[in-house]
């Protein structure tokens, strides 16, 4: 193996050819050898091989590196070949011809990893040769390079957390702060001086780049390596450094006409707020005395950002400044609503803040610690008079539509509503500004809800409105939209109804065309001031809102739909009062679906179909035919994108609830669509739980499975199958829709799919956690349920799931709690249906089953598992030997269980199985007659009626077969039927005869005279 067999090798992978996967192949089993690293190292470092393969081998070697450096049992390097890579890597980096610039960057990257191990004990002068490099060399290619490689180094000796490593980390992070500090007062100084020239920079770009890097190390340092930054007399002042110096730069920008400078400048700026920001959020409490100067800085920042300035247009709409000002809005939200200067009044249940002004109050008489400092500091900065600017600055610069937004709404009218659906208040302008506004409104909300109403009052005065520019009009615009954001804080003070019909109906009718933002506006603020629209003008907003649900500009209309839905949405609805509108706006959405070409839209459209479905029920069946032509046509025979197939499965679920009733008429395309959604192909599995959905919902309403149109539903059941084989993801569903079956289906189901479905159940049994144990027991219990006259042949057809969970019971493999009772009560639910198959099913019990070691550890004893051996017998319980056995060890742990069980239902049926047992002439019952008489005395004193939870339909549909076999399975269940009071005294006399009178009276010997007194009435 060498360096030309090794770069045809790569170069191969690089190919589009067949040979590819073989050398992919080769390629992952060299990674595995020693030696291989080193020749790539050789590759990387020869200038005559193609870039792409070069690039490719320094990519190889991170990643060996980055999997094997830190392991100390691999065997890929020896001591000497570590101390080799070392040099190797520095001299690499040390190359002023080097043309593959992101390979610099991945080596840069490898010598951080190297570092976290290595550096100081095994490369103690690994900072020395860096910053030689830095220094002393001419090339600036290669003085950034040394730069990117201090970054990893801090990068990775930040990452490293042991205690022990703290001290150095805390020494080396002194040092690395010391030496850059200086670079980079003299670089912000120097860089200053260039922007006031001003003009192109290109051939200062070498300098911008190696100012920048400087900042990124001393950021990284400053994050990781202090904590008490108020305290520390450099830090402050390279804060303060910061403070003073970025204003300037953002002064100068307009000077600089090279965009790459321009970017690198931004990014300079974006890195230095970056460092103030991560300090505050970091250490907060260490922040404190720079609370103020910071505020001041970021409050600046936010002030000076002016999109309308012609003269600044083109920067002031850059990628980057707008990142840099998106970090203003968010530093100012994070210090506003910091849980640190909540103090004790932050609900850490709630995580519900205090506003800060409320605080700083009552830090006025309850304390002033450094808590009520950093609150009395923010309260005293935002004053009435910055809150006016900021919030002032917020809606005529940050929030008001811009000239790009309008040709977004004009060319790509859906997109552009989606777009003022996202909420990435983090990286997004706009959504930031949002948030920072509705967090002044609610820390401030005294005087932010005073200057609000002003700008309210100004834009619907007269003399605002006599001349109305374009300017002005999105100005409207925005002060409009201040009343939805501080909707919490302003219902009680804006009487919206008033605003509404003096001024807001008019400007709906405007026929100017500049007008359209408004109105989409005002029908944006119905969706929050909905609740506020008093009784005698709602019908006039309903007309309103359906006018402009028919508005030609789509725009308009999804945001009337949007208010229209929220009206539907608001807790007071009375949907009786809706119901003359209820077709128009069923045709008005409707229609919307033929203009809409978003597959976006599409799924928005068919949500606030399905809000309409859940509000009028049955009030939509007239419109059954329209809405199934929709959803076919939307289907689209499987053809349509995800979003509008997954939307329509949702929907039609929503549909098939609403009406409540029969759906045969629509089993034209509910059965092709269900059946397309849960076929297990890898490009439908994203269909499989709405498909799932809506087919339980298609179960719960259909009337029966004997008739010959149901039959492609019985045929449909061999998917349950494949989906519960795939993954138990859905499973939950997935036994809903097995229960639904066996309801319907009952004997003739289980003819066709019963072996089946035990296998499956055998299957999974012990598999799931305590919260899917659950749904397999309610399985199995109705399959017991569903057979008239239970026989033993019904426990044949579980048998052997009945086999795996009493193996999983006696063996002790099931410990947790919670599984056993719901275990057990299987075997409650067997003897209270038929007692006799109980012990059919324990004399047919293979003993094989059991461990065949013969002996288990009692879980119950981990307590002991570290003690002399000599005590390990008594933690060993002997396996039962024979079935006598069998039977007392279940029922030792059957009795055992039953003050866990605090299920009414199960404690019932423990109850009655347990009576059932009393009658039964076998001799394994008579050891356990007096333990049976008490527990069941006990539990019948604390039961209370049996209620019926099994509700499939709304409103009790009497159509639904589902509801109909469950009511009836129900209304003669034991549980309903059996009286205990009765029964055990009708169970006992049975048993008295059975084993003989003497015999009886034997077995309650030792059972306590009050017990034997509320389980035998007295003759008087």
């Amino acid at each position: 193996m060498n360096k030309e067999i090794v770069a045809q090798l790569l170069q191969a992978t690089l190919s589009n050819d067949q040979t590819r996967v073989q050398a992919e192949s080769q390629v992952h089993l060299l990674t595995r050898e020693k030696g291989f690293s080193s020749i790539l190292l050789d590759i990387f470092g020869d200038q005559s091989i193609d870039k792409s393969i070069r690039n490719f081998s320094i990519v190889l070697f991170k990643n060996i590196i980055t999997s094997n450096w830190r392991r100390k049992d691999n065997n890929l390097f020896s001591e000497e070949e570590r101390q080799d890579y070392r040099n190797r890597v520095l001299l690499l980096l040390n190359n002023p011809n080097e043309t593959c610039k992101n390979g610099v960057v991945i080596l840069a990257g490898v010598i951080g990893t190297m570092a976290r191990v290595d550096f100081p004990s095994n490369w103690p002068n690994l900072l020395t040769n860096l910053l030689e490099l830095f220094e002393v060399s001419s090339s600036e290619q290669i003085k950034i390079a040394s730069l990117k490689a201090i970054k990893f180094v801090v990068k990775e000796l930040a990452s490293r957390r042991f205690v022990v490593d703290r001290p150095f980390f805390n020494q080396f992070s002194n040092t690395i702060f010391n030496y850059f500090i200086q670079i980079w007062r003299n670089g912000i100084k120097r860089l200053i001086e260039l922007m006031i020239e001003g003009g192109n920079q290109a051939q200062n770009e070498s300098f911008f780049i190696l100012v920048y890097y400087a900042s990124k190390i001393l950021r990284r340092v400053v994050e990781y390596g202090y904590t008490d930054y108020q305290n520390s007399p450099e830090i402050c002042q390279y804060f303060s450094d910061i403070f003073t110096g970025l204003p300037e730069i953002l002064k100068l920008r307009t000077r600089i006409t090279n965009p790459n400078i321009l970017e690198l400048i931004d990014k300079f700026v974006y890195i230095n707020q970056k460092t103030v920001i991560k300090a505050q959020l970091q250490n907060p409490l260490t922040f404190i005395n720079l609370l103020l100067p910071s505020l001041r800085f970021f409050v600046g920042q936010c002030l000076f950002f002016n999109p309308h300035d012609e003269s600044k247009i083109e920067w002031n709409t850059t990628e980057v400044y707008q990142s840099v000002m998106t970090q203003s809005l968010n530093f100012l939200k994070q210090v506003i609503d910091c849980s640190s200067y909540q103090g004790d009044y932050l609900d850490l249940e709630t995580d519900e803040k205090q506003s800060i002004s409320s605080l700083a109050n009552k830090g006025k008489i309850n304390g002033n610690g450094s808590i009520q400092i950093a609150q009395q500091t923010i309260k005293q900065f935002f004053n009435k008079e910055l809150l006016g600017e900021l919030l002032k600055a917020l809606v005529s610069h940050y929030l008001i539509i811009n000239k790009e937004e309008v040709e977004r709404w004009e060319d790509s009218p859906e997109e552009y509503i989606q777009e003022l659906q996202v909420n990435d208040s983090l990286y997004e302008l706009k959504p930031s500004a949002y948030n920072l506004f509705i967090l002044l409104m609610r820390h401030f909300h005294q005087d932010s809800v005073s200057i609000v109403v002003q700008m309210l009052e100004f834009v619907t005065s007269p003399s605002f409105n006599t001349e109305l520019s374009s300017e002005k009009i999105c100005l409207k615009e925005a002060c409009y939209m201040t009343i939805g954001l501080g909707y919490h804080d302003l219902m009680d003070i804006v009487n919206f109804s008033q605003v509404f019909i003096s001024i807001f109906v008019g400007e709906l009718h405007s026929i100017d065309e500049r007008f359209k933002i408004i109105k989409r506006r005002i029908l944006w603020l119905v969706s929050y001031w909905v609740g506020k629209i008093p009784d005698q003008y709602k019908e006039s907003v309903v007309k309103l809102l359906l006018e402009f649900l028919k508005n030609q500009d789509i725009v308009i209309a999804l945001t009337a739909l949007d208010a229209l839905k929220a009206y539907i949405d608001d807790f007071n609805f009375d949907h009786h009062s809706y119901q003359p509108h209820l077709k128009e706006t069923l045709e008005s959405v409707i229609r919307l679906f033929s203009v809409s070409t978003n597959e976006t839209t599409k799924s928005n459209l068919l949500s606030a179909l399905a809000s309409i479905f859940v509000k009028f029920n049955e009030s939509i069946k007239p419109f059954s035919t329209m809405i199934l032509q929709l959803f076919q046509h939307l289907w689209n025979g499987g053809k349509e994108q995800p979003i509008v197939k997954s939307a329509v499965l949702r929907s039609f679920s929503f549909f098939l609830q609403a009406l409540n009733s029969d759906p045969s008429d629509f089993y034209s395309l509910l059965f092709p669509i269900i059946d397309f959604s849960i076929s297990q192909e890898d490009e439908k599995v994203y269909l499989l739980e709405d498909g799932l959905e809506l087919w339980y919902r298609t179960m719960v309403l259909v009337p029966s499975l004997l008739q010959p149109q149901q039959q492609p539903l019985v045929q449909m059941f061999k998917r349950w199958f494949t989906i519960m084989a795939q993954s138990l993801e859905n499973s939950e569903i997935c036994f809903k829709i097995l229960d639904t079956y066996l309801l319907l289906g009952q004997i003739d189901f289980l003819k066709i799919y019963g072996t089946e479905l035990s296998s499956t159940l055998y299957d999974i049994i012990g598999d799931l956690g305590e919260e899917y144990t659950e749904v397999i027991v309610k399985a199995l219990m109705r399959i017991i349920q569903v057979v008239p006259n239970p026989q033993d042949s019904v426990t044949l057809l579980i048998e052997q799931c009945l086999f795996k969970i009493l193996s999983l019971i006696i063996s002790r493999k099931e410990t947790n709690t919670l599984v056993l009772i719901e275990y057990f009560s299987i075997f409650s639910r067997i003897m209270t249906m038929n007692p006799l198959s109980f012990f059919q099913l324990f004399d047919r019990y293979p003993m094989e089953l059991l461990d065949k070691d013969g002996e288990y550890y009692d879980p119950s004893n981990f307590s002991n598992v570290n003690d002399d051996d000599d005590d390990d017998d008594n933690d060993k319980i002997k396996m039962p030997k024979n079935k006598s056995q069998l039977f007392q060890q279940f029922f030792d742990l059957y009795f055992d269980k039953i003050d866990s069980t605090s299920s009414n239902e199960q404690r019932k049926l423990i109850a009655i199985g347990l009576s059932n047992l009393l009658a039964i002439p076998r001799e394994e019952v008579y050891p356990q007659i007096g333990e049976i008489i008490t527990n069941v005395v006990g539990i019948r004193a604390d039961i209370s009626d049996i209620t019926h939870n099994d509700i499939y339909c709304n409103d009790g549909n009497e159509v639904s077969g589902v509801q109909i076999q469950s009511d009836h399975i129900f209304q003669v269940d034991p549980l309903t039927t059996v009286d205990l009071y009765n029964y055990l005294y009708q169970k006992i006399q049975e048993c008295s005869n059975v084993f003989g009178v003497e015999n009886f009276q034997k077995a309650i010997a030792n059972v306590h005279s009050s017990i034997l007194s509320l389980a035998i009435p007295s003759k008087n």
